[in-house]
């Protein structure tokens, strides 16, 4: 299977392709040179539809994974499963609206299967997945008491700090250390799915469809 992968950094987008081939069973190829490359939230979401379109024409790639960091943005909720295009603030359904709207406007390619895609979103940030087992307050439902105005023990600076030893660590040390992380993680892919049940379990679901 050959994949493109893309999220806020390289290091993570090293990260996410761990994760996938541990979700998948086997090792993927990555596509190389079909890749834009996106730095933050807002170029992801903007420049996702040429990825998408520069894939499903010129790339010879079987799947997309897209992740993101949710920040300080509304959690998705199931409610939103419905009008998506409703909730313009969960980053999620952004992601999933703009995929869509982007195969809306694709026309087939002779003998090429459809581009399967898969959305996650890192909740606050992809730090709190490398984080996780390690200590366990990171999760989903601490964060989003967080956003209800809670106190809690991290915000995103901790978390890089926790996982870097600093807040503002070199590229080479982000992608070892997120690439540490993520094989460790592909381990116990169910963790991970249990305290992240929204942004990761919906990226789990989007990948097992791939193999159906």
């Amino acid at each position: 299977m050959k994949i493109a992968v893309v999220s806020e950094s390289p290091s993570d987008e090293a990260a996410i392709k761990i994760l996938v081939d541990a979700i998948v069973g086997h090792e993927t190829e990555l596509v190389s040179g079909a890749r834009l490359r996106p730095h933050g939230w807002p170029n992801v979401l903007s420049l996702l539809p040429a990825i998408i379109t520069a894939l499903h024409y010129r790339a010879e790639a079987d799947g997309l994974a897209v992740v993101v960091d949710s920040d300080d943005s509304p959690l998705h909720d199931t409610a939103h499963e419905q009008e998506a295009e409703n909730y313009r603030d969960c980053r999620l359904c952004q992601l999933r609206t703009s995929t869509a709207l982007s195969f809306s406007r694709l026309s087939a390619v002779a003998n090429r299967a459809p581009l399967k895609t898969a959305i996650g979103i890192a909740v606050p940030a992809v730090e709190a997945w490398y984080r996780c087992g390690m200590d366990p307050h990171v999760m989903e439902a601490t964060w989003s008491r967080r956003l209800q105005g809670e106190r809690i023990t991290y915000d995103r600076r901790s978390l890089k700090v926790d996982v870097y030893g600093s807040d503002q660590p070199s590229l080479a040390t982000k992608k070892t250390l997120a690439v540490d992380a993520a094989k460790r993680l592909g381990d116990n892919l169910e963790l991970l799915e249990q305290l992240f049940p929204l942004g990761f379990g919906c990226f789990v679901c989007d990948v097992r469809a791939w193999l159906v």
